[in-house]
């Protein structure tokens, strides 16, 4: 056993590399930051250019390491990869090993947050254990990720230091050099009409767009923000040089999309037809496009990725092409039930439903080398309302991880600037099972509303079992449903109702309150759904919702508007 400090005092020192990343010095300072504030002693930072001692705790490769491998510590650095963790003791050295890009600040955070109880639950919310004797027990846990990419998505709630606290790497966090960078993207997603840009080629060649057919059977290029026609070869080309441009003020970049628009308007030209009968899917004529691309640029770009979305009509996998190595599909689940695991939900259909999607992940996985999944965890259409989603966010990661899933981003509520419903919750969990998918949920779920909601805690709690039970069976919840929905019956808000009255007498200060308040939008966003436009009281109480939403700071009731655009259809009863 360590005794790392005792009475507030400690003989540890932290000692790194003289020539340590940016990533490495940082870590030092966030072991030094938080040791020192669960134990009131200071662990001095230390350069390995000194002379070793029994009592350290040493943090990346540096020469200390190095010294306690030829003594026969086995820990291997190298075969960690980036993102891998090493936490060893030995004799009374502590070893926090790993890569200088991320695995050693990973390695700081994994002996913080899973030995010692840390825990960061939003950028403002945290909870740091305080214990003026700390010991630790001997240890030797080895981990590496299971996933290279992971994204808890929020807009705007990107904050660095929960990004990498949490051990996130996406590109959509603000992580410098400091917190080990991230997963960088030259383009994200839906990026062929900046590839092959109507605006530039569709009047002089309207031959490059998509050709799509009337209701007489007429063909009509499509301008605007149609698809590309796949099978040109000029449209080939084209594209080709514009990755090359993209990526050549983008050299370091890990991926590059080459991804379809967002819509449904693809091709229906004589030889795109052709490809698509014979692979049996949309996909097969993308993936032949985009194969192209990766095979063009990987002589000079040989770590960057072309990365390409399996998405509504290009979800079923090709029967005859298969990615190339330097290519990553991106299955999206945006047909499914988010109520039920993807393996144990009743639905199925051809183009949608969780029957088909398992299914296509199943033959995806068989023929990818690296294989991503976009994900979705909020209402888009009413996006104050509650989601009850939370029991399938761990068996769907567990179930992706199963079938060759290397990268998950799991798309939040887009209501900027401040968010409602439980989503601070969803995104702390998830942020937490996309490193460890192993971890128990409830215990995340209990710590963050202890956490968060502090003496009104035990009643968020309460509402949120209430919520989970209204999602029987044959009860599905999808991403674009209404307040109308078995799961939000009058019978659920009216049991909301003395349960939010509980929270907010329990409420400890005037922030908890407030977060309170928030989170009871949801059920009277509904309310108001429910009850018809002149029924007494109704537009008092409208006006009072619409002040309040205001009040809390979020910015929109569903994706792509500004509160504005809906308080007209709240006020006149049409949500």
């Amino acid at each position: 056993m360590l005794t790392l400090a005792g009475n507030g005092k400690t003989n540890y020192r932290i000692v790194i590399s003289a020539h340590a990343s940016p990533s490495v010095f940082h870590a030092a300072e966030e072991l030094k930051r938080f040791l020192g504030e669960i134990t009131g002693a200071n662990f001095p930072v230390a350069f390995d250019t000194e002379k070793p001692s029994e009592e350290e705790i040493v943090v990346g490769p540096n020469a200390h390491l190095d010294a306690l491998n030829a003594a026969g510590a086995g820990i291997d650095v190298a075969g960690l990869g980036t993102e891998g963790v090493w936490l060893k003791t030995v004799g009374k050295t502590l070893v926090l090993a790993g890569s200088e890009v991320r695995g050693a600040l990973y390695a700081v955070y994994e002996l913080l947050d899973y030995y010692l109880g840390c825990r960061w639950f939003t950028a403002e919310d945290s909870y740091i254990p305080k214990r003026a004797n700390l010991t630790l027990p001997e240890i030797d846990r080895r981990y590496i990720p299971p996933l290279e990419f992971r994204d808890p998505y929020m807009l705007r709630y990107n904050d660095g230091a929960f990004y990498s606290r949490n051990r996130c790497n996406a590109e959509s966090g603000q992580l410098g050099p400091a917190e080990g960078g991230k997963v960088t993207y030259a383009r994200f997603v839906h990026s062929l009409d900046e590839i092959v840009s109507p605006k530039e080629y569709f009047a002089s060649h309207p031959e490059y767009f998509a050709l799509r057919y009337d209701e007489n059977g007429n063909g009509v290029r499509q301008g605007g923000y149609a698809q590309p026609c796949l099978t040109n070869p000029e449209v080939l080309e084209i594209a080709k040089k514009n990755v090359r441009r993209i990526l050549a003020s983008r050299p370091d970049a890990d991926i590059i999309s080459v991804s379809q628009n967002d819509n449904q308007l693809f091709c229906q030209c004589e030889k795109c037809r052709a490809v698509d009968e014979e692979e049996g899917s949309h996909a097969g004529t993308l993936l032949r496009f985009v194969n192209a691309i990766a095979e063009d640029i990987e002589g000079d770009y040989p770590h960057t990725a072309v990365d390409t979305l399996a998405y509504q009509y290009t979800r079923r996998p090709p029967k005859i092409t298969k990615p190339r190595k330097n290519v990553i599909v991106r299955l999206c689940s945006i047909e499914c039930c988010f109520g039920h695991p993807l393996e144990s939900c009743s639905l199925s259909g051809t183009e949608g439903g969780q029957g088909s999607f398992t299914a296509d992940l199943e033959g995806w996985s068989a023929i990818s080398n690296r294989l991503h999944i976009w994900d979705y965890t909020a209402n888009f259409a009413h996006a104050i309302q509650p989601f009850p989603d939370f029991e399938v966010l761990k068996p769907n990661i567990q179930y992706f991880i199963r079938h060759g899933v290397t990268g998950i981003f799991e798309e939040g509520e887009n209501s900027v600037p401040e968010h409602g419903e439980l989503n601070p919750l969803r995104q702390y969990v998830l942020a937490k099972l996309l490193w460890n998918p192993e971890l128990d949920f409830d215990r995340l779920v209990d710590e963050f509303l202890a956490g968060y909601f502090s003496m009104a805690a035990p009643a968020v709690r309460q509402w949120y079992d209430l919520l989970q039970s209204g999602v029987a069976e044959d009860v599905h919840v999808h991403i674009y449903d209404s307040p109308h929905q078995p799961y939000l019956s009058d019978e659920f808000l009216d049991a909301s109702e003395p349960i939010f009255d509980e929270a907010e007498r329990m409420a400890d200060n005037e922030k908890i309150l407030a977060r309170v308040k928030k989170l009871r939008l949801s059920i009277r966003y509904v309310r108001l759904a429910h009850t018809p436009a002149d029924a007494p009281g109704r537009a008092e109480e409208a006006e009072r919702f619409i002040e309040d939403v205001r009040a809390s700071g979020i910015g929109s009731y569903r994706e792509g508007t500004v509160l504005a655009d809906v308080e007209p259809r709240i006020r006149e009863g049409k949500i």
